[in-house]
């Protein structure tokens, strides 16, 4: 079964990569609800869109990663990668402007300090936008991927010096 599985990987390897990628999406969704909802009051609508990016492209990774049609897979990955970055780089600019809301303008010490205990975190929207880049780019095939599944090949196995030998690159620089 295992053997299966790891050469399945090995023939479609932009597919295992999206899908080892996969859970990363529900994780920032997870945060990312935890983060807005824990204990706190609904009161931005705002705060859902990253946790139902999450889920919706968790899910739809899944499902494109099923059938063949290698179409079907770049332009769901695509899809999914770009409004992820999208969602990443507006709740970076959303947690910004909050910590400069609670800044007020007063960039001492002690002030940066409660801000930043106070402000929602200003780079973790940004686990979003790195996860939707590596989704927005895996389709393409200007990108060279060698996932290699297995162990290592041996000394016995190990290929032969593929470098030209030191006396004849010695000769042609004479």
């Amino acid at each position: 079964m295992l053997g299966r599985l790891l050469l399945w990987a090995r023939r479609n390897s932009r597919r295992a990569i999206a899908l080892a990628l996969a859970p990363g999406l529900i994780a920032l969704a997870f945060d990312a609800a935890i983060a807005h909802w824990a204990g706190k009051d609904f009161d931005n609508r705002l705060q859902a869109i990253p946790v139902v990016h999450g889920v919706a492209g968790f899910f739809l990774v899944l499902f494109v990663c099923i059938p063949r049609s290698r179409a079907v897979f770049a332009w769901t990955a695509r899809l999914v990668g770009g409004t992820g970055v999208l969602v990443g780089l507006a709740g970076t600019v959303f947690h910004a402007s909050a910590l400069l809301k609670e800044l007020d303008g007063q960039y001492t010490a002690s002030s940066l300090e409660g801000a930043f205990s106070v402000a929602p975190p200003l780079l973790a929207p940004l686990g979003f936008t790195g996860l939707g880049a590596l989704l927005f780019l895996l389709p393409s095939t200007k990108l060279l991927l060698r996932l290699r599944v297995g162990s290592p090949p041996s000394a016995s196995t190990a290929p032969v010096e593929l470098h030209e030998p030191q006396e004849r690159r010695d000769r042609k620089s004479a």
